[in-house]
């Protein structure tokens, strides 16, 4: 019931955080739009050719996760397959071919897009059940995540504003920036969505990596702290 509870009121504050987020992003062109490869025309046709979903590449994806997620569920047991499986998928994203990631991207983006409505879907079904409950702990929760948005922010401002006037001010531009909280808010997903949206095609690629190196550290460090904190609490 903790986890729908949090759920439910991350999906509260999600309602506020992505319209300002992409409020924010409108008009801003991308940060190497002004760099762009010459020869960006002539490739347009290979990522078309990327783009055709074929039943291969969907049955390739689709045993890749699962021998993934079964070595996950062997290497970590009940407990850690969650964090193995992610660091399994980090690696293969990393260290694969990139002329054989490339055949599967599409595909790939296409299945996990799908899938990822699914857990939305079923993540908020309970929703409705729990109604009553979720009242009486919205408020410590909902005063733990405004802290924890709050803190985030802060952050992103403070980071911005000690980098502007210096040489690495390329870093911090509302773009990147942009496109990094997506990642660490919402994850991949809604930092790719975010930076396709708005014709950021540079950020695309470093906001995959970003939200899943995210994904593969902070759910280490989060079951890790969870362990400690049940052993201490008992």
């Amino acid at each position: 019931f903790l986890i729908l509870h949090q759920m439910s009121c991350l999906d509260i504050f999600a309602l506020l955080y992505f319209p300002a987020t992409s409020a924010l992003a409108s008009g801003k062109s991308d940060v190497d739009l002004e760099q762009a490869d010459p020869d960006q025309e002539a490739s347009s046709g290979a990522d078309e050719e990327l783009s055709k979903i074929e039943i291969a590449q969907v049955s390739t994806c689709i045993a890749i996760a699962s021998v993934i997620t079964s070595f996950g569920q062997r290497l970590g047991g009940p407990s850690a397959a969650l964090p193995v499986s992610t660091f399994l998928t980090v690696c293969l994203a990393t260290f694969a071919p990139q002329k054989w990631a490339k055949s599967l991207r599409s595909t790939g983006e296409v299945l996990g897009t799908a899938l990822l409505y699914i857990f939305f879907a079923t993540a908020g079904a309970p929703g409705m059940a729990i109604a009553g409950s979720v009242r009486t702990s919205l408020l410590p929760l909902g005063l733990y995540l405004l802290l924890l948005y709050g803190i985030h922010g802060s952050l992103l401002v403070l980071c911005r504003r000690l980098l502007k006037n210096t040489r690495h001010y390329c870093v911090v531009l509302p773009q990147r920036l942009l496109v990094a909280s997506s990642a660490s808010i919402g994850g991949p997903a809604t930092a790719a969505a975010l930076a396709s949206s708005n014709g950021w095609n540079s950020l695309i690629t470093p906001s995959l990596l970003v939200g899943n190196l995210g994904y593969a550290v902070a759910t280490f460090i989060g079951v890790a702290f969870y362990s400690t904190a049940r052993s201490i609490i008992g």
